[in-house]
C-alpha cells in the first residue's frame, strides 16, 4: 500500500479518478464477457431506446453547434487568443491541422468512405428514385454531410470551452469538468457535480477506445488476410489489435512532439499520396462529374438533411444521420480535450474555422476520391458492390474495392497502414487525454509523465480485445453510442460558459 502511495504522489496522480476509470474498464469487460447473450441484448435494447426518446435531440444539438461556432467564429470574440496576446503556437500549422484530423477521424474515413453510398442508394430520402442518376448524388451528399461540417461543428463546442478554461486558468490536468468553470462553480473539478461529469467522460472515452479498435478490426484482419494469405481468424484478429497497441504505446510513451506529430504528419502525407495514386488510375472527368453532383446536393439538401427526423419520426434518420451524430457527440470531449492541448497560441476564430474548414476538406477529399472510384466501378459494372455489401459485409467489401485498383497489393498495404496509423494516432490522443484526466489539479505534474501515458495505452487496449474475443462487432459501436447520451446533455452547459468566460474577459 504504501508503494501505491509513493507511485500516486510521484506522478502526482489524482486517486478517486484514477479507480474509477479502472474500475469502469473492467467492469465494462466484465459485463460484456459474463454472459454474451445478455449483455448484447441489453446494449441493443439501450440503443434502440436512446434513438427512440432522443433522436430529435441530437438532430438539434448539431444545428445548434453549427450556429453557435459559426456565430462565435464570426464575431469579436474570435480574435481571443489562448494563452494570451503574445503567446506563440507550439506546433506548425500542417502538424496542428494533422493532429486535429487524425484525431478527429481515425480509420472511420478511409474504413467507409469507399462503401457508405451504396447503402444509401437503395433508400434514397426527399422523393428521389432508387438507383437512379439522383440517388447516386445524393449517396456522395450523405456520406459528405455525416463526416462532413457538421460533425467537426459537435467536436467544436467542446474544443473550445475547454480550450479557455485550460489556458485562462493555467490548469495542470484537463479534465472534461473544466470546461464548465465559467458557470461559476468554484473548484468544480473537486466538487460532486464535476466529478459526475468527468465519469461520464471516463465512460465516453472508454466505450469510444473499445469501440474505435473493436469495429475496425474485422477490416484490417481482411486486408492482412489478402496481403499475406493468412487465414484470418481470431488468432489474426488478436494480433492486428497487438500491432495497432503497441504502435501507439509506443508513440505515446514518445510524448506529443516525438510520437503523435510526427505520426500525424506522416500518415496525412501517405493519406495525400494514397488519393493521388488513385487519381491516376481513373477516369478523371468521370469522378469529377460524380464529386461535384456529390457536393452540389450535400449544399442543396443540407437544412433538409439536416432536419430529417425532427418535426416527425424517421428511420432513415434514425438508422443514420442519428446513428452519426450520437458518435460524434460521444467522442467528441475526448477530441475537443486533445484539440485543446495542441492548440496554445491561435485564436477562437483560427480553431473554428480551421476545423470546420480542414476537417470537412479531409473528409470530403475521402469520400470524392476514394468514395467516387467505388461509386464508377459499380455503375461501371467492374464490381458489383451494392451486392457484395449483402453477401460478405462491408470490412470485405472494402478490401475488395481496395484490392481491385491498379498495383493492388501496393495499394492495400498502404491502405492497411494508414488505417492502423489512424487508429494509432485516435488512440494516442485518448492515452494522452485520459493521463491528463487523472492528474491532480494543483499537483507538481504540469503534463502526464510517459509511465502513466503507457500505463493508459495498455488499459485502453483491454476492452477492444474483450471485444474482438466476444466476436459480435456490433456491440463496439452501440457501446459508443450509448455512451453519448449524458454526454450530450453537458453540450449546452459548455456553450454558456464559453459566453460566460469571453464576456468576463471583456470586462477585464
Amino acid at each position: 500500500m504504501l508503494g501505491l502511495n509513493k507511485t500516486l504522489n510521484k506522478y502526482s496522480i489524482d486517486r478517486a479518478t484514477l479507480f474509477i476509470s479502472l474500475f469502469i474498464v473492467f467492469s465494462t469487460v466484465l459485463f460484456i464477457l459474463g454472459d454474451e447473450n445478455f449483455a448484447k441484448s441489453s446494449i441493443e435494447i439501450a440503443y434502440q431506446n436512446i434513438t427512440r426518446i432522443f433522436g430529435s435531440s441530437y438532430l438539434v444539438l448539431t444545428i445548434g453547434c453549427f450556429l453557435f461556432l459559426i456565430i462565435l467564429g464570426s464575431s469579436k470574440y474570435g480574435s481571443y487568443k489562448l494563452g494570451g496576446s503574445t503567446s506563440k503556437p507550439e506546433f506548425s500549422y500542417f502538424s496542428w491541422i494533422g493532429m486535429l484530423f487524425c484525431s478527429g477521424i481515425g480509420g472511420g474515413i478511409i474504413y467507409w468512405s469507399g462503401v457508405e453510398w451504396s447503402y444509401y442508394i437503395e433508400i434514397p430520402q426527399f422523393g428521389i428514385i432508387p438507383y437512379s442518376e439522383e440517388s447516386y448524388s445524393l449517396a456522395t451528399a450523405y456520406g459528405l454531410f455525416h463526416w462532413g461540417i457538421s460533425a467537426w461543428s459537435i467536436y467544436g463546442i467542446p474544443a473550445i470551452a475547454l480550450s479557455i478554461a485550460f489556458y485562462k486558468y493555467n490548469l495542470n490536468s484537463l479534465r472534461l469538468s473544466s470546461s464548465l468553470t465559467g458557470l461559476g462553480f468554484k473548484n468544480i473539478e473537486s466538487s460532486i457535480f464535476g466529478r459526475f461529469i468527468d465519469l461520464i467522460f471516463i465512460l465516453s472515452t472508454v466505450g469510444a477506445a473499445g469501440g474505435t479498435i473493436g469495429s475496425y478490426v474485422p477490416m484490417l484482419s481482411s486486408g492482412f488476410s489478402n496481403l499475406t494469405n493468412i487465414n484470418n481468424n481470431l488468432y489474426l484478429d488478436l494480433g492486428v489489435i497487438g500491432i495497432c497497441v503497441s504502435l501507439f504505446g509506443f508513440s505515446v510513451y514518445k510524448g506529443l512532439n516525438k510520437g503523435i506529430k510526427n505520426l500525424s504528419n506522416f500518415n496525412l502525407a501517405l493519406a495525400l499520396f494514397f488519393l493521388f495514386l488513385i487519381l491516376t488510375s481513373v477516369n478523371l472527368l468521370e469522378l469529377s462529374e460524380l464529386a461535384f453532383s456529390g457536393i452540389y446536393y450535400s449544399v442543396i439538401y443540407f437544412w433538409d438533411m439536416s432536419t430529417l427526423g425532427i418535426a416527425e419520426e424517421s428511420e432513415f434518420a434514425k438508422e443514420w444521420t442519428i446513428f452519426y451524430w450520437a458518435w460524434w457527440v460521444a467522442f467528441g470531449p475526448l477530441v475537443g480535450l486533445f484539440i485543446a492541448r495542441i492548440s496554445k497560441g491561435r485564436t477562437l476564430r483560427e480553431i473554428i474555422f480551421g476545423m470546420l474548414f480542414f476537417g470537412t476538406l479531409g473528409t470530403w477529399l475521402f469520400y470524392t476520391i476514394l468514395g467516387g472510384y467505388a461509386m464508377s466501378s459499380d455503375l461501371s459494372g467492374e464490381m458489383n458492390i451494392v451486392q457484395n455489401m449483402k453477401t460478405d459485409g462491408h470490412a470485405e467489401t472494402a478490401i475488395q474495392v481496395i484490392a481491385s485498383l491498379p498495383l493492388q497489393n501496393l495499394m492495400l498495404f498502404i491502405f492497411c497502414i494508414i488505417t492502423v496509423v489512424f487508429i494509432t494516432t485516435s488512440y494516442d490522443s485518448m492515452s494522452y487525454v485520459i493521463s491528463y484526466h487523472v492528474l491532480k489539479k494543483d499537483g507538481n505534474a504540469t503534463s502526464p509523465h510517459k509511465n502513466l501515458r503507457l500505463f493508459w495505452a495498455i488499459i485502453l487496449g483491454i476492452l477492444p480485445a474483450a471485444l474482438v474475443l466476444y466476436s459480435d462487432h456490433s456491440v463496439a459501436l452501440d457501446i459508443i453510442l450509448i455512451t453519448s447520451l449524458p454526454l450530450m446533455l453537458v453540450y449546452p452547459l459548455m456553450a454558456i460558459s464559453i459566453i460566460k468566460e469571453l464576456k468576463s474577459y471583456e470586462k477585464t
